[in-house]
Formats: C-alpha cells, structure tokens, sequence
C-alpha cells in the first residue's frame, strides 16, 4: 500500500472515530440516559466521556499528524480550497475539543465524584451544546473536504 493511501485510510479512519462518537453520544447515549435517575446519569456519563475524550485526543493526535504529512508536500499555495478549509475547520474542531475537555470536563467530573448533581448537570449541558457545535463542524468540514472544487 502506497504511504499516501495509508495516510488518508488513518486519517479518515480517526475521522470516523471523533466524528461517529459524537453522533452516539449526542443522539444515542444521552437519550438513553435519560431513563436514569440523575445520581445514575451523571457518573455514567462522565465515565463514558472519560473513555472516549481518551479516543478522541488520539483520534485528533492521528488526523493532524496524517493531515500535515500529506499537505506538506503539496503545499498550501497548491493545495485544493477544500483543503484550506477542512484545515480551519479542523483547527476550530480542536479549539473546542481542549476547551471541552481541560475546561469544562474537570468540573463535570469534579460534581458528579462529590454528587453534586446540579453543577454535574450544568457542565454536561454545556459539554453537549459544545459537542453539537463541534458535530456540525465536522460535517461541514467534511463537506468543504469532498464537495470543494
């Protein structure tokens, strides 16, 4: 296999992870949750977004470092405009990804270990609307990355 396919296949592939657990959590995990009583719903929500903020920084670590391994050698002045776009996207994506995650992710930790339920809330609250934030991100840089000429 050529480098440059195993590139993309590891690029798309981190892609697919970071974008696809949103989509779950967001659409799957949190409506299900609903069910639960809070004391339930905030340690299995913080516990699920332990394990996948864990995906997602090597997902991230993987697209920027395949990412910039195949526009460095094409260059930004050849690059398509789709790339220069999914590049902003991608910086955005992951402005958001450290603030969610080193910002606003310890608090929501922090309140659901000491049952504080209301400030566990709060903080899932805001980690979901950033989550919706970032998911729609992500698909309009998919979309400036394959439709952009």
């Amino acid at each position: 296999m050529a480098m440059p396919k195993l590139l993309l296949f590891v690029h798309l592939l981190a892609v697919i992870v970071w974008i696809g657990g949103m989509s779950f959590v967001l659409f799957c995990l949190r409506p299900a949750s609903a069910d639960l009583l809070p004391a339930q719903r905030a340690p299995l929500m913080v516990a699920t977004l332990e394990r996948f903020f864990l995906q997602v920084t090597i997902a991230i670590l993987a697209i920027w470092v395949t990412g910039l391994a195949m526009l460095l050698p094409v260059g930004m002045a050849a690059a398509p405009p789709g790339w220069h776009m999914m590049l902003a996207g991608g910086v955005v994506m992951t402005l958001v990804f450290v603030w969610i995650r080193w910002v606003i992710f310890p608090a929501a930790r922090r309140a659901a270990g000491t049952s504080d339920l209301p400030a566990a809330a709060a903080s899932l609250g805001r980690i979901r609307l950033l989550v919706v934030v970032n998911l729609v991100l992500g698909v309009l840089t998919i979309a400036a990355a394959t439709l952009a000429a």
